[in-house]
């Protein structure tokens, strides 16, 4: 949306809440002052480019051990179109789940391998992408959504999709085959799935966390119709887990409804500590708005993700929209237990990217450290990692301008901010080394925020580190 149509919009939604006498219900927040992003303290190495076209959404993760780095992402398939194609599935183009890795800390990275088998069809969005995990024991997990595009019953248009894991035990050169994730033999229930994440626990575990459409899709195959608009079944938050590493899944449990119908999910845990998953929820809470809010929350369990508290806001921004903003958040635990989150929210009163940390396992957040600020910030992805000396560094789109940009911030356990110069690039994805931190992106420049959940470009990556002379 053009800035001026945008704020207008906002204007007039101001006017109408004040008409109608509910001012009141915007919300009035404290935040911490913006950083001035002037003063560049971080540094950027040149990028290292991984494929030069048709790919998108790379996520990344190290070895801990051995200090390997792993890149993930999807590869358009050798000779498709998939606007050649027509039909309801013409706008996915067929692609392939691939892994690099690098054993010089991101700086080369070598060929990739394709993961996926033959048959499948490979389906990657910027808040359902190819993940990559690394287990204590080197073993190299890779995770992605397959549609079964032949899924009709009843006349169901839209297919369903399951997730797939395979695992590497040689660094990521060969994969077993791979087991289902929430598939409907698993669930128990016809369902479709998406907005996956996986996380390896410091115990081991293996956990999925998604968003779940069985009250949908059980709705149509009763009525043989799709439900009316203000009575739609709620997406469920859901985690599955795996104790064997990977060889086999459990099925799925309920952690929270209603969310957000395709914002990204997200996973933490410290030793020792409690498990936590964030999403957006879908919440009518406002009087005389129609719009329902989606700000991020937490649910937290201490049985290993067998069952989790209620959803519990990270901070009450009241980001109200009538559809899904469709992007993902970061979400980390430090050494020292404290829970560090950071979000975008597109709220009326301060729209923009935030960083906040709680000291005490998700039960309060501190005031939020804002890291992007304008009268107008588009929908962006924000994704978070920490140091060995939990340092949080966060990377986020900067959509504002002509061209969508990513910008690096590193907040100290002190709360001193420093920034990058931002550059050219969407989908970003960061993990932390020792002292420096590796970014990933997609340098396809979309001209809308969903064009990028389907058009490829090239895959990049680069370090960035704390520049000489600037406050540790």
């Amino acid at each position: 949306m053009p800035q001026s149509l945008h704020a207008l919009t906002w204007t007039r939604r101001i006017l109408l809440l004040t008409s109608l006498g509910l001012a009141g219900a915007l919300a009035v927040v404290e935040v911490a002052p913006a950083a001035q992003a002037a003063a560049a303290a971080l540094e950027l190495s040149e990028p290292v480019t991984l494929t030069r076209a048709d790919a998108r959404n790379p996520t990344m993760a190290v070895d801990r051990r051995s200090g390997t780095v792993y890149l993930a992402w999807a590869q358009e398939t050798p000779g498709t179109d998939a606007a050649a194609k027509g039909g309801e599935q013409g706008d996915d183009p067929e692609v392939q789940a691939l892994l690099a890795r690098s054993e010089d800390g991101g700086r080369r990275f070598g060929a990739p391998v394709v993961v996926n088998t033959p048959q499948e069809h490979v389906v990657s969005h910027t808040v359902s992408p190819t993940r990559v995990a690394v287990g204590r024991k080197g073993e190299v997990y890779v995770l992605y959504q397959h549609r079964d595009v032949d899924y009709k019953p009843g006349g169901w248009p839209y297919g369903r999709n399951v997730f797939r894991l395979a695992v590497s035990h040689d660094g990521g050169r060969r994969f077993a085959a791979p087991v289902d994730v929430a598939s409907e033999a698993l669930e128990g229930v016809p369902t479709s799935v998406g907005m996956l994440n996986l996380f390896v626990a410091p115990q081991g575990t293996l956990y999925v966390s998604f968003l779940d459409f069985r009250e949908r899709l059980g709705y149509f195959l009763e009525h043989q119709e799709a439900p009316p608009w203000d009575r739609t079944p709620p997406t469920q938050l859901r985690v599955a887990r795996s104790r064997d590493g990977g060889k086999s899944f459990e099925a799925s449990r309920l952690v929270s409804k209603p969310t957000c119908v395709c914002c990204g999910t997200q996973m933490a845990q410290g030793v020792d500590g409690p498990l936590y998953v964030t999403t957006r929820g879908a919440w009518k809470e406002l009087k005389g708005s129609v719009d329902e809010v989606r700000d991020l929350f937490i649910s937290t369990s201490r049985d290993e993700g067998m069952s989790w508290s209620k959803a519990a806001k990270i901070h009450d921004d009241r980001f109200k929209i009538s559809g899904c903003p469709d992007v993902s958040s970061g979400l980390a635990v430090d050494a020292h237990g404290r829970l560090h989150a950071a979000w975008y929210t597109g709220t009326e009163s301060h729209p923009g990217v935030f960083y906040a940390r709680s000291d005490d396992e998700g039960q309060t957040f501190s005031k939020p450290i804002t890291l992007l600020n304008d009268d107008w910030v588009p929908y962006g992805d924000v994704k978070l990692a920490l140091d060995g000396e939990d340092n949080a560094w966060v990377a986020f789109e900067d959509r504002r301008g002509e061209e969508d940009r990513i910008q690096i911030a590193r907040i100290s356990p002190h709360g001193e901010v420093t920034f990058s110069a931002s550059w050219p690039g969407t989908a970003p994805d960061i993990t932390a080394l020792d002292e420096t931190a590796l970014v990933s992106w997609s340098t396809q420049a979309s001209e809308s925020h969903m064009a990028k959940h389907m058009a490829g470009g090239a895959i990049k990556a680069r370090l960035v580190r704390l520049g000489q002379g600037a406050e540790q």
